[in-house]
């Protein structure tokens, strides 16, 4: 008898222990070196070598919709924080946390409904949600990317030893979900060059789903009057230069600009997109093209080009659709 319960205890003790070992409870973040099925987790583990790959899955208390305090967005910023644990500078002190990154993931669609997000810290190219996924979208500042690729670079920042990583994840200002990993080893700028591999994996995600907007007004007279303005621009001789093969207008209407003293009006303004093909056969989108008419007399005059936007490249077969 005491023979049966010793060995129900000790299998009572390791299952206790294997669920503290991977937490699925809500507000917990798990980890892995694989991409992780939030359904069934495995593999998982919270210590890595340096150049590791490194997944996530955070479990949260309610729906992303949720959390956000309004069911009816169309997409939720989800706020992504790394912190690594420092060793307290005096005996007489505590532990403190140091912020190494911040992403912002924009989640939308299907996403909204789920009660775990997955967050790749340094995917593989092959096995990544970060710019895969339509649903899960990170920004591009300049040249590089958020999430993935800048988590690299902080990671790629560490000195050589041991180091304790804290994910924290907010929505609507407030905490939802929290988790630590540690990581060590003496080749951290390994993780500098995986960046630049997600960093190029992302823009060809983005290239291949790039698409071109649909016009909020249709002006056959004014969209010709816009192409050439723009191709009588500086802006497009220095820049642009290549075939306009395609133009929107992006704004309902033209909106009117007054003096802010007299209310008298100075101009009209309106945006359109324009798609152009280069010389190299690609295509590229430039966005938030800035026409003005000036009041002259009692009547708008000409059309002329103020300004542009950032461009993006599109595969010239995505511009029809």
């Amino acid at each position: 008898m005491k023979t049966k319960e010793f060995f129900v205890l000790f299998f009572f003790f390791i299952a206790l222990i294997s669920s503290n070992l991977y937490p699925q409870n809500s507000g917990e973040i798990i980890f892995s070196s694989k991409l992780i099925d939030p359904a069934k987790p495995v593999n998982l583990s919270a210590n890595f070598n340096s150049g590791d790959n490194i997944y996530s899955v955070a479990f949260l208390p309610n729906t992303i919709a949720a959390l956000s305090k309004n069911q009816n967005a169309k997409y939720v910023d989800v706020e992504i924080f790394l912190y690594e644990l420092k060793p307290p500078l005096y005996d007489y002190q505590q532990p403190f946390e140091e912020q190494i990154d911040f992403s912002n993931l924009k989640v939308s669609g299907d996403a909204l409904s789920n009660k775990f997000l997955m967050i790749d810290i340094v995917p593989t190219t092959e096995s990544i949600t970060a710019y895969g996924d339509k649903n899960l979208s990170y920004e591009k500042f300049g040249k590089e990317f958020y999430g993935p690729v800048k988590y690299a670079q902080a990671l790629g920042k560490l000195s050589p030893g041991e180091h304790t990583i804290i994910v924290r994840i907010s929505i609507n200002y407030e905490n939802v979900a929290e988790g630590k990993f540690k990581v060590k080893g003496n080749n951290f700028p390994l993780y500098n060059d995986m960046a630049g591999v997600l960093n190029e994996s992302a823009d060809n995600f983005k290239y291949k789903d790039a698409g071109f907007p649909t016009a909020a007004m249709n002006d056959n007279k004014l969209e010709a009057e816009m192409i050439a303005a723009l191709k009588n621009s500086q802006t497009y001789k220095e820049r642009i230069n290549g075939q306009v093969i395609k133009l929107v207008i992006i704004d309902p209407d033209w909106m009117i600009r007054r003096n802010e003293i007299t209310g008298i009006i100075l101009h009209r303004y309106i945006r359109a997109t324009a798609a152009v093909k280069n010389a190299d056969g690609t295509c590229t989108v430039w966005q938030l093209i800035t026409f003005q008419q000036d009041y002259i007399g009692n009547k708008f005059d000409k059309t002329k080009f103020d300004g542009v936007g950032d461009p993006y490249k599109i595969p010239c077969e995505n511009v029809g659709k």
